[in-house]
């Protein structure tokens, strides 16, 4: 069964654009993984140091994989993680 992870991120200030600068490459790298069935980032018309990226894998190994991947490492852990002041996630079940 699929899940989806739904992610929220709150950039530092002064961080936005880089944040928003680092997610299509993010994006790209994600979707080009086996498993992962779609992957979209978006940003906050109102907030614009909001972030939330919706990511549906196949199933739970999909998911791993991606955190346990190179570009989850560059991007996510060393490039994005340390300019946000607030990261959360959750993962759903589809109905």
């Amino acid at each position: 069964m699929s899940i989806v992870v739904i992610a929220d991120w709150l950039a530092a200030p002064g961080s936005e654009q880089r944040v928003a600068g680092l997610l299509p490459a993010l994006t790209d790298a994600a979707v080009a993984q086996p498993g992962v069935l779609a992957f979209r980032a978006v940003r906050s018309q109102r907030d614009h140091a909001a972030f939330v990226v919706i990511a549906e894998y196949e199933d739970r190994n999909a998911h791993a994989a991606h955190r346990e991947s190179d570009h989850y490492r560059a991007l996510v852990l060393d490039g994005i993680a340390p300019l946000l002041i607030d990261r959360q996630s959750e993962e759903y079940s589809l109905l």
